[in-house]
């Protein structure tokens, strides 16, 4: 697993998003989601739970790394205070690979990698693994998440695994 520090690569990635705006073949939809994905990004780096809420629909729904689910773009907001304000270390980037959009219906799968470090029993984790989101624009013409499910693939030996179902 990567030992760099996460808010340096979050300084990459936005980095690399500027660099891939001035790329004139990407469409403005595609465009506008990794945008929409940098905030999300740059928000939880900041702990800004109100701009996380605006990046999620009314019925956004998440299965996390460790398989926990949470529905609503109201309990998203709230789970994401609560982890900010009991592990002020915890840090989330999300990459995107590959974006797959019907612009007709206005919808969107975005395929990506994350990073993740909290503090668990006093001790520094890290995990990583994929994730897929699906997209839906607005009649205002931005870009929300509906849905977003993360797997686990890589992981430190204090993570705690999701129980058995």
């Amino acid at each position: 697993m990567d030992d760099r520090p996460l808010t340096i690569e979050l300084h990459r990635q936005w980095f690399m998003v500027i660099i891939m705006k001035w790329n004139s073949t990407m469409s403005s939809s595609t465009d506008l989601i990794i945008t929409a994905r940098e905030r999300f990004n740059f928000a939880i780096a900041n702990k800004d739970v109100a701009t996380i809420r605006t990046l999620l629909a009314p019925g956004y729904h998440i299965v996390t790394g460790r398989s926990d689910q949470f529905h609503g773009q109201d309990e998203e907001a709230k789970r994401w205070s609560q982890v900010f304000e009991s592990d002020p270390t915890a840090i989330y980037i999300r990459t995107t690979r590959e974006i797959t959009v019907n612009e007709m219906w206005g919808l969107a799968e975005e395929l990506g990698n994350w990073k993740g470090e909290y503090t668990l029993n006093d001790k520094l984790v890290h995990a990583s693994g994929v994730y897929s989101a699906k997209w839906q624009r607005t009649k205002n013409g931005d870009w929300v998440l509906q849905a977003e499910v993360f797997t686990t693939i890589e992981f430190d030996e204090g993570c705690v695994p999701p129980d058995p179902i």
